[in-house]
């Protein structure tokens, strides 16, 4: 399985959202995971909003209390120093969370900062 994070982005940042992903490099769209290209970095994105049904009703409503409606993003990619420079291109000014899928629901906003405090910051260790 190829590492993955979700992007659950505030309902009115979602269009903004996936217009920056469509934006950063060559992107195709395919039936299951739509491919973005950027050099050497390759990421899977999925809009189905699908990856819902793995949340539990606990991480659901916690997400709904920290941003009201939302919407999610699935992405696969292809290294976590490739996916960190896409998350830098296309969070700024978004409100959202970050789910690491390994534990931590971290907020956009965080996430940047985080990257300044910590350049290699790696969620999966």
């Amino acid at each position: 399985m190829r590492p993955t994070i979700i992007l659950l982005s505030a309902k009115d940042g979602t269009r903004e959202l996936v217009s920056r992903l469509r934006d950063a490099g060559a992107y195709e769209t395919s039936p299951l995971f739509d491919r973005l290209t950027i050099g050497e970095c390759w990421y899977g994105v999925d809009l189905s909003a699908n990856v819902i049904e793995e949340f539990e009703q606990d991480e659901l409503a916690e997400i709904a209390g920290r941003l009201g409606e939302f919407d999610p993003v699935s992405l696969e990619y292809s290294g976590v120093p490739c996916v960190r420079k896409l998350l830098k291109a296309v969070l700024p000014g978004l409100t959202g969370l970050l789910d690491t899928n390994f534990g931590e629901l971290v907020g956009f906003d965080e996430v940047l900062a985080r990257f300044v405090a910590e350049p290699d910051w790696d969620w999966r260790v």
